[in-house]
């Protein structure tokens, strides 16, 4: 037998393997990496194996949706609030994309949320909400989680 051939088209079809299974998803042109502080709520709040990365582009919240929609399947979670405002009455705007086939944003291992403008952090005290680091910028949140971190389904 030819061990050395059959080892070489081994690692070949696990290479395969790994990059077919890496979900990858297209950035939108010219969106710049945002690497917020390490302090700030919501990077805190992601489960074990999961990864958001956080992208910035000045192009409007509706160019950078009909970008992903050709992407990935569009996805409106029930707990959504149509109609969501800041205080100063400006209103937020947020899509969601998957793009593993998956139903849902929990069982999904690739997603995205598009949303303007960004939000860094935001504090529920008692009945008073308060927005931290504000931009009038449109976000991309690419979240991803490993294969077989929480939850399977």
């Amino acid at each position: 037998m030819n061990y050395p051939k059959i080892a070489a088209v081994s690692l070949l079809l696990l290479a395969m393997a790994t990059a077919v299974s890496a979900q990858s998803v297209k950035i939108y042109p010219g969106a710049k990496q945002f690497t917020p502080p390490g302090d700030e709520k919501a990077m805190q709040a992601m489960p074990a194996g999961t990864t958001q990365t956080i992208y910035f582009t000045n192009d409007s919240y509706a160019k950078v949706v009909a970008f992903y929609q050709d992407l990935g399947k569009v996805h409106t979670p029930s707990w959504l609030k149509k109609g969501a405002t800041l205080p100063n009455g400006r209103p937020l705007k947020e899509s969601f994309f998957i793009f593993d086939g998956s139903t849902t944003l929990t069982f999904s291992k690739s997603w995205a949320k598009i949303q303007r403008p960004y939000v860094g952090a935001i504090d529920l005290t008692g009945a008073t909400t308060d927005y931290h680091d504000v931009r009038d910028v449109t976000a991309i949140f690419i979240i991803q989680r490993k294969q077989g971190e929480w939850p399977e389904r």
